[in-house]
């Protein structure tokens, strides 16, 4: 009598392992028509092969990041402006920094523009932010509320012969950028 023997099945092989280009098509050119990434020496240098698995490692100017469980990483704080009491109204105003703001890095962040309860004080241009002086009125909101991991947006002191921005209902109903205009409910008598 004759021993049974039980086949095993093997593991299907890989999908498209068999994947060769056409003869007439060199294997660059298959390459440069996929729809997947192209290699990685196109990458940033913090992916490529070899590099350190931190990008903060490739970036000596920058801390490197804190891991996920650190007290650093709870909600983040700002520091206080000022140490020296409370502060004038209207004596500061809000500068972006560009090397530092993720819309200027081509994010599309626009957080700050959304944010501003000022209209106009802050205005999109070419899908950048931009602070128009005259009408910001230093409420800091924009600050506290960017995204970036640097201080993007800075509140600074407002500069000297700049006046203080008008304020009123009229101001904030009437902003010469009309895209960012509150609408404005009907008045009745």
């Amino acid at each position: 009598m004759q021993a049974r023997s039980y086949y095993r099945l093997a593991p299907p092989p890989p999908p498209f392992a068999n994947l060769q280009p056409p003869p007439h098509l060199p294997p660059r050119a298959l390459a440069l028509r996929s729809p997947r990434p192209l290699a990685p020496r196109h990458a940033h240098p913090a992916l490529q092969p070899g590099a350190p698995r931190r990008a903060a490692a490739t970036q000596p100017d920058r801390p490197a990041p804190a891991p996920a469980n650190s007290p650093r990483t709870s909600p983040v704080t700002r520091p206080p402006l000022s140490q020296a009491g409370p502060i004038p109204s209207y004596s500061h105003i809000a500068v972006i920094a560009g090397r530092e703001c993720l819309a200027y890095q081509g994010t599309g962040c626009t957080i700050c523009v959304e944010r501003c309860p000022v209209a106009g004080a802050l205005v999109l241009e070419l899908g950048l932010p931009r602070v128009v002086p005259s009408i910001c009125t230093g409420c800091r909101l924009c600050h506290e509320v960017c995204p970036a991991p640097g201080q993007a947006i800075r509140i600074v002191p407002r500069p000297p012969g700049l006046p203080p921005p008008a304020t009123g209902p009229s101001t904030a109903a009437h902003s010469p950028f009309p895209v960012f205009n509150p609408p404005t409910p009907p008045t009745h008598g």
